[in-house]
Formats: C-alpha cells, sequence, structure tokens
C-alpha cells in the first residue's frame, strides 16, 4: 500500500506475544521492542500535531467549498434561497436538497398545484413530470407559498393534472457537532436605472438566525456590487445552513458569467459559500 506524502497515519495497537511462563530472554526483547515500537509511533503523532511548524498541517478538518454557476433571480421584496450547484470542496459538508412530491396542471406559465403530498415548493425549485421542459423552474408566487395555490414557472406549455416533482440545491449539510466559520459572496447586478437595495441573510434548518442580515446598495445603470460575510454558527450533526436573499427590484440579480478575455480570466460565479470547523462546542 502507498501512503501519500504529509499523512498522519493514527497508531495501531501492538499484537503483544503471550507470555511465557518462565523468563525467556528472547521471549522478553521481542516484547519490547513491540512496546517501543507502539510508542514511537505515540511519538511522531504527538510531534506533528504539536510542532510549531508545520504544526497541525496533517490534520484534516471538516470543511467544503461550494458556487453556483447559474444567474439567480427573485421576485421584488420575496424571500428567496439561494441555489448552489457546485461543489469544488468537501470533507464533512456536502450539499443538500429540498424535495417535494405534488399534483399540479399547468396552463402556459401558471402552474396550479392542487394536493402537494410532500415537501414543501420553494421559488427557484427545478419541477420535473411528464410533458414538464428540462431546467423549468418556479420563479413567482401567484396564491401558492409552499403549498396548494398557483405559481408562475419558466416555461410555457399546456398539461392537464399529474404527478410532478420538485427539487432545490441549497443547503450546507455538516456531519459533525461543533462551531463552523460561514463564508459567502453574492455577486449582485442591477440594470436598472436607479440605484437598488438587496439584502442576504442565513438560516439554519430554515431558521432565521439572528442579526445575519445585511444590506447592499446595487449602483444604477447596469453595475455590479459584492455582498461578502462571515458568520459563526453552533451545529449539531445534519444541520443544515442556507443562504437567503430578497431584493426591492426584479432588476437586480445574482450575476454569473462565461470565462473572459483580454485578458483572459476564469468564469464569474454568481455564489460562493465556504465552511470551516472551528472547534468542538463547549460543554
Amino acid at each position: 500500500m502507498t501512503i501519500p506524502a504529509n499523512t498522519l497515519l493514527p497508531p495501531k495497537s501492538p499484537n503483544l506475544l503471550v507470555s511465557r511462563e518462565e523468563y525467556d530472554q528472547r521471549y522478553q526483547e521481542q516484547f519490547n521492542n513491540a512496546l517501543r515500537i507502539y510508542f514511537n509511533q505515540l511519538d511522531n503523532t504527538f510531534q506533528s500535531l504539536l510542532a510549531t511548524t508545520p504544526g497541525g498541517a496533517f490534520l484534516r478538518f471538516p470543511h467544503g467549498a461550494f458556487q453556483d454557476s447559474t444567474t439567480q433571480t427573485a421576485p421584488a421584496a420575496t424571500a428567496q434561497v439561494v441555489r448552489l450547484n457546485t461543489t469544488s470542496l468537501s470533507n464533512g459538508v456536502s450539499l443538500g436538497s429540498h424535495t417535494a412530491a405534488f399534483t399540479a396542471s399547468r396552463a402556459l406559465t401558471t402552474l396550479t398545484v392542487t394536493v402537494v403530498s410532500s415537501g414543501v415548493l420553494y421559488l427557484g425549485m427545478t419541477i420535473a413530470g411528464v410533458g414538464i421542459t428540462l431546467g423549468t423552474t418556479i420563479t413567482a408566487f401567484g396564491t401558492g407559498t409552499g403549498g396548494t395555490g398557483t405559481y408562475t414557472v419558466s416555461t410555457s406549455g399546456t398539461i392537464s393534472s399529474e404527478a410532478m416533482t420538485g427539487t432545490i440545491q441549497s443547503e450546507l449539510v455538516v456531519t459533525t457537532t461543533g462551531v463552523y466559520n460561514l463564508q459567502f459572496r453574492l455577486q449582485y447586478q442591477n440594470v436598472n436605472a436607479a440605484a437598488k437595495i438587496a439584502s442576504v441573510w442565513l438560516r439554519v434548518n430554515n431558521t432565521d438566525v439572528v442579526g445575519s442580515s445585511n444590506f447592499v446598495t446595487v449602483p444604477l445603470g447596469t453595475q455590479y456590487a459584492l455582498a461578502e460575510g462571515s458568520y459563526p454558527l453552533s451545529l449539531v450533526a445534519n444541520d443544515y445552513v442556507e443562504i437567503w436573499w430578497s431584493t426591492e427590484s426584479v432588476d437586480i440579480s445574482l450575476l454569473s458569467a462565461v470565462a473572459g478575455t483580454s485578458p483572459t480570466r476564469p468564469t464569474t460565479a454568481s455564489v460562493i459559500a465556504t465552511m470551516t470547523f472551528v472547534s468542538a462546542l463547549t460543554a
């Protein structure tokens, strides 16, 4: 087996020989050697962990880095969960989704939901069913706000009542209890002739995090602004965190962009989020 460089191996308890009834020098040497190897492993492990240089370089803390490669929009004055579609790094933090199963019909861009058998419908949720164009999303609430009622969808067509499903990937899910630091960056664009205000905040397990809301003024006339934040969160295993946003104008979006030229530069993600384990919870 090849052991990667810069890998900290856990010590393995020694397989000690069964003791003899009478003193045996060879047995004693083998016994001492087994203990010597084990304690050398312990010494090496603690030296690697506690050394000032590189100091903890071999530890693997839970972490995750995620982004979204699509432009996201929201109705004015409406809470909208931020979508994430790409995992860059993941160790104990992963993406999760809200799902829904329901019965609905469609007349042009109006979806009429008559039964919700599981889950909740979200703005931005991708819906699927017989005759539904791939990638169709819910773009606005009508009389429905998560349950039965009407919704506006991104494609047009006529469909009689049938079973459908919905999914939206927005959750940052942790597998280890502890204190985490969430950092995020949202790329806003405003195409309105006047400056407009957008806000962003956090939810844990679909509950608003008190004090997490921030406001951003996006300049007028196809201008850009960044919303950036860093927030400590105490989480238990299987908790999930989400980023939510709203805007006073439909002319504000979370902008993604293709790779650029002159000079050559990479694509622009509409959203980037990283979650890093900081410490265990205090007793």
